[in-house]
């Protein structure tokens, strides 16, 4: 018994591990593309294991009949099946796969459909979509059949959970539309898939497949701002200009998707704006112009539209006043003759005719008479080019005005500057060669001739105190035109001083102010350096001499040496100091000792007055130098109100306060 069964476990065993080899497929999906019933049928699942080897067998039973419908044998997991190999399908059929790996075999589940109701519509596809103030406008591909279609839309921000709406739309329409409402700065992907709407009785729309979801769709922001073009020129002296044309990208959330640029350039006068679209990587763009004007145009455009245009305008070349040509003509395989009347302060006149067959002979003939014309001759030969440019006129005559606002300044008693505006080119009526200037006094008239792009002119060898009549008038080939007439009288004589002792008067002034400068910057300087030492403030003074002393000449001073003395006892005597050889400053304590004088000298000494002392000097501190604590001030009389004696003894003021002491006379 127990031997039975481990041959009955053995054999399940191998069973089993047999027929983990086969696993078998998902639900046959069997459908057609449209609700068209004469449409061919598909059918496809998936393979769960496709790195084996495997066969696969569709059937399709007829559930009424009890028959197969179709048997077909393949390694493909989709198949396409004709409709003529099905034959009358108005049933209900069952649908399985058979699997075969090796020697294994197994079977998909069953599904039990009415084919001629399976459709399963392709998944849609955006056609465009436009985002405009916070709403989103789809277009979208319509179905094989032109039917009206359920779509199941899709949306979320960037990381979030999706959202979902449903939505129907009509039969027979060119595109199938949709707005969604989604906020307006913030980027959105989006899906959608679709379902067929059936409308047989056997049929209803459980029956309908969805397509798959279309392709994840990035939806950037509208793009609000132009692009800001910068322009480099480069003029050649060939006729022809380099443009180098750069911009700036837009934002990073409005180039999502990509963004075009798309470019509308007119550098042909003769011929239709060129149009180039340029890519998201592309921010610059070089092109050669004439010297004519030209016009450049840009629109960057993205997933959901575009932005306004924004327009440049190259202007054509200066203006010459005389005919120059840049370039041969003869090995020109196109031209362009573009001419218009010329206008005072306009380079681009308003209204340009152009033309490729006429030639500058031709239009002479039709312009008008008497008035300025500006012609352009561009070619192409392997680049666009001009040619010549030229003023002209078809017939000249003289000017029918003379210059305005005439007036006299800068006047002398031998010269005077006169002034003038330019006649307007529509008064001059051809080109002006020159302007001549009458000046007429003192019985003689000179005349002068003046460039005609001069507005001033200096007129000397005038005589003082004569009145003058200076007239000007311009002059073209066709003769002279009329004069303006302005009234003037020199000076008598010079006013003022002349030019030359302006000049040297100026030097002078800014010699002096240099000089001042560097002699205060200098003394500055010395300061800094060598600090200045302090001397006594001696007031003013009236001195008093002898009455019979006459020759102040001959009166000298002298220089006593003296020793400064602190008393260190009150009550000591001074008995052994010599008279006349000592000083007692007795308002501050002090006794000075000196030598003695020498005998003939006069006026050395003015008397001084009695002082008092209440402290006698120490004779240690002999050859001290004296220091008062405070200046000296000599008083106009001996001793003041308040008790005070001013002396002068050989060049020093002593002033001294009288105290109750012992009066001491020095």
């Amino acid at each position: 018994m127990e031997m039975r069964l481990v041959v009955l476990f053995l054999v399940v065993s191998v069973s089993l591990t047999e027929a983990a080899g086969c696993i078998p497929t998902t639900k046959p999906q069997c459908y057609k593309k449209s609700t068209n019933p004469d449409d061919d049928f598909y059918c496809e699942w998936d393979d769960p294991n496709p790195k084996e080897n495997q066969t696969y067998t569709l059937y399709i039973w007829d559930s009424g009949k009890k028959s197969v419908l179709y048997m077909n044998t393949g390694n493909q997991s989709k198949k396409f099946i004709p409709l003529e190999e099905l034959g009358v399908i108005s049933s209900k059929t069952d649908i399985w796969v058979q699997t075969q790996v090796r020697n294994l075999t197994c079977n998909s589940s069953k599904i039990s459909v009415i084919l001629n109701c399976s459709v399963k519509y392709s998944k849609p596809n955006i056609a465009s979509m436009e985002r405009s103030a916070g709403n989103l406008f789809l277009s979208l591909d319509e179905p094989k059949d032109n039917k009206s279609v359920i779509y199941e839309i899709r949306w979320r921000e960037r990381g979030s959970e999706w959202q979902n709406a449903t939505f129907e739309t009509k039969e027979n329409t060119y595109k199938d539309l949709y707005t969604l409402h989604l906020h307006n700065r913030t980027v959105y992907q989006i899906q959608l898939r679709r379902q067929a709407k059936l409308h047989s009785l056997q049929c209803n729309d459980s029956h309908s497949l969805w397509s798959d979801w279309s392709a994840l769709t990035d939806i950037p922001l509208e793009i609000h701002i132009p692009p800001v073009l910068h322009l480099d020129e480069k003029v050649w002296s060939n006729g022809t200009r380099d443009i180098k044309i750069t911009w700036a990208a837009t934002s990073a959330e409005e180039t999502i998707g990509g963004v075009t640029y798309n470019m509308n350039l007119s550098v042909w006068s003769c011929g239709k704006p060129k149009r180039i679209q340029l890519s998201t990587l592309n921010q610059t763009f070089d092109i050669s112009v004439t010297y004519s004007n030209a016009s450049i145009s840009i629109i960057a455009t993205n997933k959901v539209g575009r932005s306004a245009p924004k327009k440049i305008i190259i202007p054509p070349v200066k203006h010459r006043n005389e005919c120059v040509t840049f370039t041969n003509i003869t090995k020109a395989k196109k031209r362009c003759l573009e001419w218009y009347k010329m206008e005072d302060g306009e380079i681009l006149p308003n209204s340009v005719k152009k033309s490729k067959d006429k030639l500058i002979k031709h239009i002479k003939n039709e312009v008008q008479k008497f008035v300025r014309h500006y012609y352009i001759l561009h070619i192409f030969s392997k680049q666009h080019q001009t040619a010549e440019m030229c003023p002209f006129y078809s017939i000249e005559g003289a000017p029918i005005k003379g210059p305005g606002g005439v007036n006299t300044t800068d006047l002398t008693h031998e010269s005077v500057v006169l002034n003038w505006r330019h006649i307007p080119m529509a008064e001059q009526r051809g080109f002006l060669k020159h302007y001549i200037i009458w000046i007429s006094g003192h019985g003689k008239t000179k005349l002068h001739k003046v460039p005609a792009d001069k507005t001033s002119f200096l007129i000397k060898n005038l005589h003082p105190g004569t009145s003058y009549t200076i007239s000007i008038a311009g002059k073209t080939i066709a003769g002279k035109g009329p004069n303006t007439t302005v009234n003037t009288e020199t000076h008598s004589k010079e006013k003022g001083l002349s030019w030359q002792d302006q000049t040297i008067l100026s030097v002078c002034v800014v010699a002096f102010l240099c000089t001042f400068i560097c002699s205060f910057a200098a003394r500055r300087f010395k300061r800094k350096l060598c600090p200045v030492v302090p001397s006594p403030v001696v007031d003013a003074a009236e001195f008093i001499y002898p009455q019979d002393q006459q020759d102040l000449s001959q009166i000298t001073e002298e220089v006593h040496e003296f020793v400064l003395l602190l008393r260190q006892e009150l009550n000591k005597s001074t008995e052994n100091v010599a008279p006349g050889q000592s000083t007692i400053l007795q308002n501050f304590g002090l006794v000075v000792f000196e030598e003695e004088e020498e005998e003939g000298e006069e006026g050395e000494v003015t008397d001084l007055s009695f002082m008092k002392s209440c402290f006698y000097p120490n004779p240690s501190y002999r050859g001290k130098t004296l220091q008062l604590p405070e200046n000296f001030h000599l008083t106009d009389s001996p001793i003041k109100d308040n008790d005070t004696e001013s002396t002068y003894r050989n060049g020093l003021f002593f002033e001294t306060k009288v105290q109750e002491c012992d009066k001491t006379s020095l």
